[in-house]
């Protein structure tokens, strides 16, 4: 039997009601933290954080001990969710989702002109509104929003999928409708998530800086990654692309801002690390150094 500290007084209710389940788990396989480890792809450290309420585990390390110990998916995960609602506050858009409406009201209105064409009776006024409507598809062309992207705005279904979102943002291909944090780094300064959207099948990185701006946001599956930067620092919520996979273990959010990099998924960092060697982030590198 393990010897448990107490729970941080600062936990809410579900918080600590998942992380108890999760003593039961550990308890009940019979596993040490090192033993938790080598069985799930989650370190003996991270165990440590999330079993003692340090920080909220992903959904996929809630699943995978929920494997080893055996213990009902269904029920586990619904005390997960219910943590993870009450942990996590609704994200606004970035900055860039405002551009999809503006492209869409200026579609809706040549589209309710063309339904009032049949008032229009002359040649030169149909010619005048079709030059309407094309001056609305430059104006979208103008803002950079891909066309199918701002006709599907309204559509229950994302505009893409798997590798054809590969590299695009995620609010302007409906990605963000279902997305989900799968793993969360809080820190004063900033928070990281691990974004993955079911219906896209892509995950990517989030960072929402309390002070100070994004300089570096960067989503990793394995090798393969894709980054965004900020050379000035951007202030408020930013995002990296999108990474098509479906295996969840190995991605990895990563952010620099204030020169103070984070990272959560694959691989957790206790605390903002300053890349060292030389190395520039995102690199294989740095990663590489940081899982040792």
């Amino acid at each position: 039997m393990s010897h448990w500290r107490p729970l941080p007084d600062t936990l809410d209710t579900d918080a600590q009601h998942l992380a108890e389940e999760l003593r039961v788990l550990k308890e009940r396989t019979g596993l040490s933290l090192d033993g938790l480890a080598r069985k799930t792809p989650y370190s003996k450290s991270a165990w440590h954080r999330y079993l003692n309420g340090e920080k909220l585990p992903p959904r996929s390390a809630v699943e995978a001990l929920g494997q080893v110990a055996g213990a009902d998916q269904e029920r586990l995960l619904a005390v997960y969710d219910a943590a993870y609602r009450a942990r996590t506050a609704p994200v606004p858009d970035p900055a860039e989702a405002p551009t999809v409406p503006v492209a869409a009201e200026r579609t809706g209105r040549a589209r309710a002109m063309l339904r009032s064409a049949g008032a229009l009776r002359t040649a030169g006024a149909l010619v005048a509104l079709t030059a309407l409507v094309a001056t609305m598809g430059a104006a979208a062309s103008i803002v950079q929003i891909p066309a199918r992207a701002a006709r599907t705005d309204g559509d229950a279904s994302p505009a893409c999928h798997g590798h054809r979102c590969q590299g695009r943002y995620p609010w302007r291909f409906g990605c963000n409708r279902d997305a989900r944090a799968e793993s969360t780094h809080v820190d004063t300064t900033y928070t990281v998530r691990l974004r993955f959207s079911p219906s896209c099948g892509t995950v990517w990185s989030e960072v929402q800086p309390h002070s100070g701006g994004a300089q570096k946001v960067s989503i990793w599956v394995g090798r393969d990654a894709r980054l965004t930067s900020h050379p000035r620092g951007r202030e408020g919520l930013a995002v990296s692309p999108m990474l098509a996979t479906s295996d969840l273990r190995q991605a990895v959010a990563c952010a620099k801002v204030t020169d103070r990099v984070a990272c959560t998924g694959a691989v957790e960092l206790t605390s903002p690390a300053r890349p060292k060697d030389g190395d520039d982030f995102p690199g294989t590198k740095f990663l590489e150094r940081v899982t040792r």
